[in-house]
């Protein structure tokens, strides 16, 4: 029996055909009494470009966020981030006199500074948190007549750190790391409550006294960046003595955060090496191209993914079209560039609306009107192709659909406001250059014949 050599081609040809019709196709929805007279067709397009780029801040406020971060980090994509924090103890508490409290009797045992996490991290947690503590040798001051510090801001400190420690951390239970500061200074604080020195009458001439601390990676070695609320006494400095009459009672003198918005989060980043390493002092913006196609969102570190539409306007050249139904935005996280544990992926994020400033200048609000999009990340366990984010921004595209010169009107995907972050989550979102990992916009469109 013969075979038909041309069975193939045409099977071939078929398949490519199908292929092409994949991303813009039509599906007829009939209405009316005269099917031959009216018809409606649902135009479903996901061939317009995303172009998309990382936008850099290199200054954010980090003061008065109620949160510590600390830690080293190094990423191929980001760079090196450094994370260090800065605050101020005040007077302590005392529930009695100086005299009843501290008696001649009682003895001075040591004074610690203690830190538990609150249960954030983000990199290798089995490498060694490894961190020097100093006291602060001025005090935090406003900058620009305000009280806003930033990620690059800084406070002297004094040479010789008062302590270091290392402890491998476990952030899921909350871990804790206590550090024994020296014997003289506590000493010194002892004898000043139980004499009542002025230092310790009134908080300006404590602070005057001891002016803060400030707490910071030993070296730059990678490891993980670990989270410190500062609202809770989950950091704080513990005086312990004990009484010895009738018996022996310990006892503890703690010393909380005070001026809670003087205090901050030095979050330096050196991006030598990646995509976001400056060709010029003045480059802010960084775009995906045919060799790395992707672009990045951290928040935390002053990184976020923009995301514009400069060929949008092109559907309206498709002919009888009446009204666009939706409109959906979705991002690819590359594989590879996240995991479940030390490289989590932002949850959720949101999107604000942005323009050739590169201010927000909106925000994209959910279905119902009255709340923030937020959307986290749908993981992909068995493939990760199919990993992503999924916004609805059907009235957005149409504002621009209807508003000619919107071509630099863009969107940011972020997981939290400009100079609001307390993490520094990142997400790797695949460009319209990459194969498997391409953020889409997709449009169904509904016309009339």
């Amino acid at each position: 029996m013969q075979i038909n050599k041309r069975v193939p081609f045409i099977f071939t040809y078929c398949l490519v055909f199908a292929c092409l019709l994949s991303s813009c196709y039509k599906k007829e929805i009939q209405v009316g009494s005269d099917l031959a007279e009216s018809h409606t067709r649902i135009i479903t397009v996901d061939t317009i470009g995303v172009l998309l780029s990382s936008y850099v801040k290199d200054s954010f406020v980090t003061a008065n966020k109620g949160l510590a971060l600390i830690g080293n980090y190094h990423d191929t994509y980001t760079g090196k981030t450094n994370a260090s924090t800065f605050f101020q103890i005040g007077l302590p508490t005392l529930s009695e006199d100086a005299a009843t409290l501290l008696p001649k009797t009682a003895v001075y045992d040591s004074i610690v500074l203690y830190m538990r996490g609150n249960g954030y991290y983000y990199g290798d947690t089995t490498q060694p948190f490894d961190i020097s503590v100093y006291e602060l040798n001025q005090q935090p001051t406003p900058e620009e007549n305000h009280i806003d510090a930033y990620n690059t801001s800084d406070v002297p400190v004094k040479t010789v750190p008062l302590v270091t420690g290392s402890k491998i951390l476990r952030p899921s239970s909350k871990d804790s790391i206590v550090l024994r500061l020296p014997q003289a200074l506590g000493q010194d604080f002892y004898t000043k409550i139980q004499t009542k020195a002025n230092q310790f009458t009134s908080a300006n001439l404590f602070l005057e006294y001891f002016k803060g601390l400030a707490i910071k990676p030993t070296n730059t070695n990678s490891g993980a960046v670990y989270g410190f609320n500062m609202t809770d006494s989950s950091i704080i400095v513990r005086l312990h003595y004990h009484l010895t009459l009738p018996v022996k009672q310990d006892k503890v003198i703690q010393f909380a955060l005070t001026r809670t918005n003087y205090q901050f989060n030095r979050i330096i980043t050196d991006r030598t090496g990646t995509t976001l390493q400056k060709s010029s002092p003045e480059q802010r913006e960084f775009f995906a191209t045919a060799t790395n196609p992707f672009a990045i969102t951290q928040t935390g570190t002053g990184v976020y993914l923009k995301a514009l539409f400069p060929t949008l306007r092109e559907v309206l050249k498709i002919n009888d079209v009446v009204r666009l139904m939706d409109a959906r935005l979705i991002l690819k996280p590359v594989r590879g560039s996240y995991n479940y544990y030390g490289n989590k992926l932002p949850n959720p994020l949101f999107l604000q609306t942005t323009d050739a400033s590169n201010e927000a200048t909106g925000t994209i609000l959910d279905t119902t009107g009255q709340g923030v999009q937020q959307r986290a990340p749908v993981i992909d366990d068995v493939y990760g192709v199919n990993t992503n984010y999924s916004f609805n921004i059907t009235s957005y595209i149409n504002a621009l659909l209807n508003t000619p010169g919107t071509a630099e009107n863009g969107l940011f995907i972020m997981e939290a406001e400009m100079g609001a972050a307390k993490q520094i989550n990142r997400a790797v979102i695949g460009s319209r250059q990459n194969e498997f990992y391409q953020t889409k916009l997709i449009l169904n469109l509904l016309t009339i014949e």
